[in-house]
């Protein structure tokens, strides 16, 4: 008896405690809406753009602003009688490699020759239309260039005067200034919208948190103001570290059978989460 009082509690137990529907701050799966912050509602009107008019779209942010996040929840709402969209994540791509990858996710068997595999995906591309194929590339930075140019060239494929596909590019601030370079001019001059998205401002915080929470399944605020105030200053507006700082602080609070979180538990929180300790102590 005194061993399964002792017992730390699971994390489903913790769910019922506070009745959670799902563990707060990770990604919804099945969402299509995405937290309406100023960079947000600014980037959702160029991805439709691009995704109606085939264009190519650059979106870049350091690591953590929520980039593919956006894109996920962006592409769940996209019409499927419209649009087919493609998520590549494999950055270590060769120029072959991309185009088999792109016959391996449309289904399609890739062949010896590059010849061949351009008849088959320019065949499926006709017989899919008018259905917008929308492919998109994470970690663009990390692609070598001749799998970037290859992209570029498969953008012309069947001869028709506007692309075969759009395509998005999402990479770190660092990106856009690459794709300058002469190697990258020819798909530089093709970009038509360029969205650089930023860290969560300081008054977004707190609606952010609580955004969170009502996803989870609660409908009412958790965190002392002073809380909020801890996780704004280790975080810095970062929404993948606010998510991890938070969930972190949510699990020790619970655990204390806290009813909500307070500075200690963000404290806690700081202790195990690398990241945040970076922004306090850097």
């Amino acid at each position: 008896m005194r061993a399964e009082s002792s017992r730390e509690p699971t994390l489903e137990e913790l769910l019922r405690t506070w009745g959670l529907v799902r563990v707060p701050f990770t990604p919804d799966e099945k969402s299509s809406e995405s937290f309406p912050s100023a960079t947000c509602r600014e980037a959702v009107p160029l991805l439709d753009t691009t995704a109606a008019l085939r264009g190519v779209m650059v979106l870049t942010g350091a690591p953590g602003t929520g980039k593919s996040t956006l894109l996920k929840t962006w592409m769940r709402g996209l019409e499927p009688k419209r649009y087919l969209p493609l998520l590549i994540t494999q950055s270590s791509l060769s120029a072959t490699g991309v185009l088999e990858i792109l016959l391996a996710k449309l289904g399609e068997r890739p062949r010896f020759k590059r010849s061949g595999n351009l008849l088959v995906l320019e065949k499926h591309l006709a017989d899919i239309e008018p259905v917008t194929l929308l492919v998109v590339l994470d970690d663009a930075q990390n692609y070598p260039a001749p799998a970037l140019e290859e992209l570029r060239m498969l953008l012309g494929l069947g001869g028709r005067q506007r692309s075969a596909f759009a395509l998005i590019l999402l990479g770190d601030d660092y990106l856009i200034g690459s794709l300058r370079l002469s190697v990258q001019r020819a798909l530089f001059s093709r970009i038509s919208a360029v969205h650089q998205l930023h860290p969560l401002a300081r008054e977004d915080i707190a609606p952010y948190l609580n955004w969170q929470v009502g996803r989870a399944g609660l409908a009412r605020d958790i965190f002392a103001p002073a809380a909020i105030d801890l996780l704004a200053e280790a975080s810095d507006g970062n929404p993948r570290t606010l998510n991890l700082l938070a969930q972190a602080s949510w699990i020790v609070a619970a655990r204390a059978r806290a009813s909500d979180i307070e500075p200690v538990h963000v404290h806690a929180a700081l202790r195990q989460v690398p990241a945040g300790v970076a922004k306090i102590n850097p």
